[in-house]
């Protein structure tokens, strides 16, 4: 069941931090991982559960015990439709988020006819494990319409560290005030009370999901692998937009980008019932590393103006062959400074895949710029924040960033999901006095942005590299009584130990 050579790949994930463990399980079905866990347990070994270890968090990486990947766990095991005429999707919980994509693909192109679905959730590693996407809420560029990985899940099944598992349907195990209590499938019962914190009103992927008289399917999801390790997955899925409109304007400064961000979310409505899907942001600096990247990739991007000094991904997406939304665009620029000729625009598959690749340039690149400079400073790791703020803080939020990254002439460059408050500052040490430097920043920024009522994990989660920022949100109170629920399902604390605090 375990094996003792342990492939170098899995001993890291894509935070570029390295761990060690002893040996490694790949089980390819629920019982099998069920018997994988029973055996840690017996043996009293602590273990790391990896799905594609594309988090940058350094949650799959192992610290000693063992680890169970579920890298075989990529069936696909039926669709259905239910009573309320949903489609509903059940994977294993390996299953690379790509593939689903070409499964549903290729349904579309079989039946003629029917109704085209997709699975909302965008990570920008398309190679993400759906139980990954699962245990860390992730999101990307269009939850901004579509919200994160939990909007999308209808029922899971967990196994737990002494190999007991759970099924779990949304609305069928409700919490009682702050109790919970939960039957396993063997028949035993698991209680106890949920954190007494309150979620903060932002996009949050900080902890552990708790509100009274939730839905207790919800605390499994972006709990991180620390209370069970998920084995399957039922998805709802969405039915496609029309088509997409993707539009990338570009813009002389980051003021005239944040007055379009505010007035496109306020007038998006009017052009309902199309949805405004997607704001993404690129400033100067991860401008400057996508046209870097370009000949490796083979991107052909517009020829650089010199007033492009910073830039916005718009996407659209369109249930009406009547698009009010280019009107829209063209009313919002002119009215916010931009203009139409600094725009580049898409409508058709091919060029949207290329606005696709031009919005995860800037990420994979600033990955293998610290890929890079870890050769010389193998301690060194990513520094990329992931904090989000209210809509009436990101003015300020972006003055922060600017005024101490100035001060602190740090390298750095900021994209990401501006829509939802929520941009990356990447941080680029040249060396561990800057790394340093940089943590400090990170850690002045996440009180501030607590203090403002957002969040220090917006989608990446807290995994082994954000613990002392989890316990800037929520005190020594709020750790506490995650730690408790934990025990309430893991007594021993052998599932990604470490992990969350």
């Amino acid at each position: 069941m375990f094996h003792a050579h342990i492939p170098a790949d899995f001993l890291r994930d894509e935070s570029r931090k390295c761990g060690t463990a002893e040996s490694i399980s790949f089980p390819a079905d629920t019982a099998a991982l069920a018997r994988a866990l029973r055996e840690a347990d017996a043996r009293g070994l602590a273990v790391t559960v990896q799905g594609a270890r594309t988090g940058i968090s350094a949650g799959a990486v192992p610290d000693g015990g063992v680890i169970v990947s579920l890298s075989n766990m990529h069936r696909i095991l039926g669709r259905r439709t239910d009573e309320a005429g949903r489609a509903l999707l059940r994977v294993q919980s390996g299953l690379p988020l790509i593939a689903l994509r070409r499964h549903l693909a290729a349904e579309d192109k079989g039946i003629r006819g029917a109704d085209s679905f997709f699975f909302p959730p965008d990570p920008t590693e398309t190679s993400a494990s759906l139980g990954g996407m699962a245990a860390c809420n992730a999101s990307g560029a269009c939850s901004f319409a579509y919200g994160p990985t939990r909007s999308h899940i209808e029922a899971l099944t967990v196994v737990l560290a002494d190999g007991d598992t759970l099924s779990l349907r949304r609305g069928q195990a409700r919490a009682d005030g702050r109790r919970f209590a939960l039957a396993t499938d063997s028949g035993r019962t698991i209680a106890g009370e949920l954190p007494g914190y309150a979620l903060p009103a932002v996009k949050n992927a900080a902890g552990y999901w708790v509100r009274p008289d939730m839905d207790l399917l919800d605390l499994f999801i972006g709990s991180e692998g620390t209370l069970g390790v998920i084995a399957e997955l039922e998805l709802r899925l969405t039915r496609k937009p029309r088509g997409t409109l993707g539009v990338l304007c570009f813009f002389p400064d980051e003021t005239r980008v944040l007055a379009f961000v505010e007035s496109a979310r306020r007038h998006a409505p009017e052009v309902r019932p199309n949805v405004l899907a997607a704001l993404e942001y690129f400033d100067a600096g991860a401008l400057r590393l996508i046209l870097e990247s370009a000949p490796h990739t083979g991107l052909l991007l517009p020829p650089p103006r010199p007033h492009w000094r910073c830039a916005l991904y718009v996407e659209w997406a369109l249930a009406d062959a009547e698009d009010a939304s280019g009107p829209l665009m063209c009313r919002l620029l002119e009215a916010c400074g931009g203009h139409a000729d600094d725009t580049w625009l898409a409508s058709d598959a091919p060029t949207l895949e290329k606005m696709k690749a031009f919005r995860h340039a800037a990420p994979e690149r600033v990955n293998a710029i610290i890929a890079e400079r870890k050769r010389q400073h193998p301690d060194l790791t990513k520094l990329g924040t992931d904090l989000s703020v209210p809509d009436s803080r990101l003015s300020d939020v972006m003055a922060l960033y600017r005024r101490d990254l100035r001060q602190a002439d740090l390298e750095h460059v900021i994209f990401g999901h501006i829509g939802n408050n929520h941009v990356h500052v990447n941080i680029l040490p040249r060396d561990m006095c800057e790394y340093a430097l940089g943590k400090a920043l990170y850690r002045s920024w996440a009180e501030q942005v607590v203090a403002w009522g957002g969040s220090v994990s917006a989608e990446h989660g807290i995994g082994r590299l954000k613990r002392d920022l989890l316990a800037v949100m929520y005190g020594e109170e709020g750790i506490a009584a995650m730690r408790r629920v934990k025990a309430a399902f893991d007594p021993a604390g052998r599932l990604n130990p470490g992990r969350l605090f």
